[in-house]
């Protein structure tokens, strides 16, 4: 993938625990902070440089939780851009939270790009990551045995551990392939370039052409079109 020089984008899945809780009833139930036995947390993240092919895993059992979630923050520190498949509303809360809980800083304000609001705009029959995958013909999520695959993993069986890690992985690569498929259509994509207008703001291409004009209430805003890979972005702003 080609990226502005200098710029660095990561992508980034997270494994969690499930609460453990007393319950009363199997649908529809209320859970009381009194019912709750054991609080989740996180078991494993995996991270990858956009532009790069290696994929870092760290996880609970190899890494330890505080390990585990210094890496990730050291990561996560480095970058320009965060990429996630719904994380705006669930990993990167989740981290969020896990960072406070164990004593590490407070991250700088984070530049999100979340695939799912742009795949939202698609009309596709379903949104979620493994059918978006198969039906773009990008890659599919690694099959497991459901929840059971969890309750393994918690219980310190190693050869699910590793199937875990083997999951977040391929969770990780469908989302830098989703990313790339798609790139030229999230219309918030944030200018990763250093010179405006003269390169696009998503790669760093120099191949911009201007056609033509956008119009809102007060402005006439022009239109640039990346010809190297297909993305958009607004140049000069006249008011009328």
């Amino acid at each position: 993938m080609k990226l502005p020089a200098n710029t660095k984008i990561l992508i980034l899945d997270i494994e969690w625990r499930p609460v453990k809780a007393y319950v009363w009833r199997a649908w529809k139930e209320n859970i009381r902070a009194a019912q709750i036995i054991e609080d989740g947390g996180l078991l494993c993240i995996g991270l990858k440089w956009a532009d790069k092919p290696e994929i870092f895993i760290f996880s609970e059992w190899e890494h330890g939780h505080k390990g585990m979630l210094e890496e990730a923050h050291r990561m996560m520190m480095e970058a320009d851009a965060i990429v996630t498949y719904n994380g705006n509303r669930y990993d990167l809360p989740k981290l969020t939270g896990e960072f406070l809980l164990h004593g590490l800083a407070a991250l700088p304000p984070l530049t999100s790009i979340d695939l799912i609001k742009t795949v939202k705009k698609f009309g596709f029959f379903q949104n979620n990551l493994a059918y978006v995958g198969r039906f773009l013909k990008i890659g599919r999520k690694m099959e497991h045995e459901g929840f059971s695959l969890w309750v393994k993993v918690m219980d310190g069986n190693e050869k699910a551990q590793r199937k875990m890690a083997r999951y977040c992985k391929q969770d990780v690569r469908l989302t830098g392939q989703l990313y790339q498929k798609i790139r030229s259509f999230i219309v918030d994509h944030p200018h990763m370039g250093d010179h405006g207008i003269d390169a696009c703001g998503a790669c760093g291409g120099k191949h911009l052409q201007s056609r033509g004009w956008r119009r809102t209430k007060g402005f006439r805003i022009q239109r640039i079109y990346c010809a190297d890979c297909g993305s958009w972005q607004s140049g000069t702003r006249k008011k009328v």
